[in-house]
C-alpha cells in the first residue's frame, strides 16, 4: 500500500484492537476477516465483520479517539500500520475520509441487518458477508471452487448473527437440507459460492423478503446460480477449508 506502512500479522482469535484502546495509529486490513465485538449488560455481542481494505484505528468508524469495539482476528489476518500523523501527511485528508466512509458503510449494513431482519435472514446475511470477505482476502489468481470452508464452528456463527447456538444449529440444518451448506465439527461449508457471493446485491435490489423464509431464500440462491456463467459454475478446486 503505503511507502512507510509497518506489516502486523495476527492468528486466529487474537485480539486486535481492544475496546477503550486508544487509537494512536492508522490500522488497514491487508488480509483476512475481523469481528467486531462490544459489551452489553455484562455480555459480549458481536457487531459486525470487516476485511480486506477496512479501517481500523484512528480516523476509523471504531471511534474517534478510543476504540467502541473489541477487533479479532477470525483466521489468520495482515494488517498494515502508520502512526496517525504520519498517516495524515501520506495519505491526505480526503482518502483518509473515503476509506474510514466505506467501512462505515459496511458496518452499518450490517447493524441494520442485526435489527431488522429476522433470524434466518440474519444468519443467510452473516453467511453471505463471511463469503464476500474470504473471498476478497483470497490469494489473487487462487482457483475456485463451490464450496468455501467458513473458518469459525456454529457458536460463533449464532453470535455474528444474534442467534443462539441451538437456533443457528436448526437453520444451518435446514439450509443443509436444501443443499446450499454443511457442517462438520470445526467448520461450516457453503456450496454453490457464486450464488452466495451474489446474494447480497440481489437483497439490496429485492429486499430483505426475498431471504425471508427457507423456501424464498432456497429460491433466491437457485435462481442466482441459474443467471452466472457456465465457468462459474464448473467444479474447481479451492482448498480455503480452515481447521480449528
Amino acid at each position: 500500500m503505503t511507502n512507510g506502512t509497518r506489516p502486523s500479522r495476527h492468528a486466529k482469535g487474537a485480539l486486535i484492537i481492544g475496546e477503550g484502546t486508544l487509537l494512536d495509529e492508522w490500522i488497514v486490513i491487508e488480509s483476512g476477516v475481523v469481528s467486531l465485538c462490544t459489551g452489553i449488560a455484562g455480555t459480549r455481542v458481536a457487531v459486525a465483520t470487516l476485511w480486506r481494505g477496512d479501517l481500523l484505528g484512528h480516523g476509523s468508524p471504531l471511534g474517534k479517539e478510543r476504540a467502541r469495539f473489541d477487533v479479532r482476528a477470525l483466521g489468520e489476518v495482515t494488517t498494515l500500520r502508520l502512526p496517525a500523523e504520519q498517516a495524515a501527511s501520506l495519505l491526505g485528508e480526503r482518502e483518509q475520509a473515503r476509506l474510514a466512509a466505506a467501512t462505515d458503510e459496511r458496518l452499518q449494513d450490517q447493524i441494520f441487518m442485526r435489527l431488522a431482519g429476522n433470524g434466518l435472514q440474519r444468519l443467510v446475511s452473516v453467511l453471505a458477508t463471511l463469503a464476500t470477505a474470504l473471498s476478497a482476502s483470497a490469494p489473487r489468481g487462487h482457483a475456485s471452487s463451490q464450496t468455501l470452508a467458513l473458518p469459525l464452528v456454529q457458536s460463533c456463527l449464532g453470535e455474528l448473527s444474534g442467534l443462539s447456538r441451538r437456533q443457528a444449529w436448526i437453520y444451518l440444518g435446514q439450509l443443509a437440507e436444501s443443499g446450499w451448506a454443511r457442517t462438520s465439527r470445526t467448520r461450516i461449508l457453503l456450496d454453490g459460492i457464486e450464488a452466495w457471493l451474489a446474494l447480497p446485491a440481489e437483497v439490496a435490489r429485492e429486499g430483505l423478503a426475498c431471504i425471508a423464509t427457507l423456501e424464498l431464500c432456497t429460491a433466491t440462491l437457485e435462481r442466482l446460480s441459474r443467471r452466472l456463467p457456465l465457468h462459474a459454475v464448473a467444479p474447481r478446486a479451492w482448498p480455503l477449508a480452515v481447521d480449528e
